[in-house]
């Protein structure tokens, strides 16, 4: 059996991504040291292939090679030379406490869980910008509706986002956001903001519209026929 927290070191860049990869391949883990059975820990390992570059590419083909060759064993840690008095200096399979607290941040810090707050952190302070621009360019349009248009248009990046857009949608998006931070700190003519503006409604229902349209095709491609 393989143990997933020493088999990630080398082909991953931390726990967390060597778990998330396992759970979209639907592996099996075993007992509560989270093992994979050889033919698993293959499946991985090729999956991995398929993205890994430069050295991770190289150690995965040297954990196949060695798989194949039945010489691959699990990778367990070595015994103290002497007793080693269970200090808290000094716990978790001997490795220092410290070190420990910093890999479990690291898992963290890289879970996808982790990227969607910074990614929502972000979107809620450009949706301030845009109602503010909204509520200081129109006067018949209060902070509210302000935050409501500001909301629906973050909505849209987180949108792109989730559902993978093309990458040429994310850049114009991000040249948009670019654009609306320059309107709010600087003072441009409120004609440059209302253009702005109108130009950022008319991009979210396209990108929503694409997204539907991609959705509803993907949908009937999958469809039994």
């Amino acid at each position: 059996m393989f143990k997933t927290i020493d088999i990630w070191r080398g082909i991953y860049s931390s726990h967390q991504r060597c778990l998330e990869a396992v759970q979209r391949l639907g592996l099996t883990l075993r007992g509560k040291d989270n093992a994979l059975a050889p033919d698993d820990y293959l499946q991985l390992l090729q999956y991995r292939l398929k993205t890994a570059k430069a050295e991770k590419k190289a150690e995965v083909e040297r954990r196949i090679a060695a798989l194949a060759a039945r010489k691959v064993k699990p990778v367990e840690p070595e015994p103290p030379a002497e007793p080693v008095l269970n200090t808290p200096a000094q716990q978790n399979n001997g490795k220092p406490a410290f070190l420990h607290l910093l890999e479990q941040l690291a898992d963290w810090a890289t879970s996808k869980a982790m990227i969607f707050l910074t990614l929502v952190g972000a979107l809620m302070i450009q949706v301030h910008h845009v109602a503010q621009l909204v509520n200081n360019i129109s006067e018949s349009d209060n902070l509210l509706l302000g935050y409501v248009f500001g909301s629906v248009s973050e909505l849209t990046a987180l949108m792109l986002t989730v559902h993978q857009a093309r990458k040429s949608m994310l850049i114009v998006f991000a040249f948009i956001q670019c654009w609306i931070n320059i309107l709010y700190y600087c003072h441009l003519p409120a004609l440059t903001v209302k253009l702005t503006l109108s130009a950022l409604i008319a991009f979210v229902i396209y990108a929503y519209s694409e997204l539907y349209t991609a959705t509803q095709q993907e949908k009937f491609a999958n469809a039994p026929h």
